[in-house]
């Protein structure tokens, strides 16, 4: 079950900041505070990098083998609904022997994610006979993530007026207004493994004991200034 906590406003900075004007006019002092809403929230997707790599002497070459590795794994990708599959990023870099270039290398990576990790670790592992994993995480897909973001930001502003009012009240001002508002998200990074090293181990044998999906939490956090009447010079 989702937890939220609400970090109720400290009070960062509180100065007198008189607005000049004639005598009668009112006088305003200016306080800084934050607040933040925190959930933990379920992991919902497992997104997967994999990567081709080759090397040969001749730069015109570099990218042949690569380039059918990728378009490969893409058509086999395709044919599986439900998992999203893109490509990421492509290199080519020349390798050194006492500074003369003696080869050069290229790599090409793909992105794979999903909501179900059976399908996404089965094409995984059969990918692998051609490509090998970059890293395999659990993250929160983008609706689940923007929808408890609304709902968190919602919640620290509904708090954001309660120090503001406090502060108001017992100091012995009149009212306030907010002049500045800043609104932060922020999510622990997703758990993550790397499997470059391991070879071609068959991913439902190294998924399965390595990474759970779990929680990340996901915070809103605002801060801001209030302007308070107080009173009349």
């Amino acid at each position: 079950m989702n937890r939220i906590v609400i970090i109720l406003a400290t009070i960062c900075a509180l100065h007198t900041a008189p607005v000049m004007g004639h005598e009668g006019e009112p006088r305003y002092d200016r306080a800084s505070l934050s607040v933040a809403a925190e959930r933990d929230v379920e992991n919902d997707l497992l997104v997967a990098v994999l990567f081709a790599e080759h090397q040969v002497q001749r730069q015109q070459t570099v990218s042949k083998e690569v380039n059918e590795a990728i378009r490969w794994a893409l058509t086999q990708a395709k044919r599986n609904a439900a998992v999203k599959v893109r490509t990421t990023q492509y290199n080519t870099s020349p390798i050194y022997n006492k500074q003369v270039i003696t080869g050069w290398r290229a790599r090409q990576s793909i992105r794979l994610e999903s909501k179900d990790p059976d399908q996404l670790s089965e094409l995984t592992g059969d990918l692998q006979t051609r490509l090998s994993i970059g890293s395999v995480n659990y993250a929160v897909s983008k609706p689940a993530r923007d929808s408890i973001e609304e709902s968190l930001t919602t919640e620290a502003i509904a708090q954001f007026s309660l120090p503001a009012e406090l502060i108001t009240r017992d100091l012995g001002w009149s009212s306030y207004r907010i002049v500045e508002m800043n609104i932060h998200t922020q999510g622990a990074r997703p758990q993550s493994r790397a499997y470059a090293s391991r070879g071609m181990v068959a991913m439902e044998q190294s998924l399965a004991p390595a990474i759970k999906a779990g929680v990340r939490q996901v915070s809103v956090n605002i801060s801001g200034t209030i302007e308070v009447d107080a009173g009349v010079l």
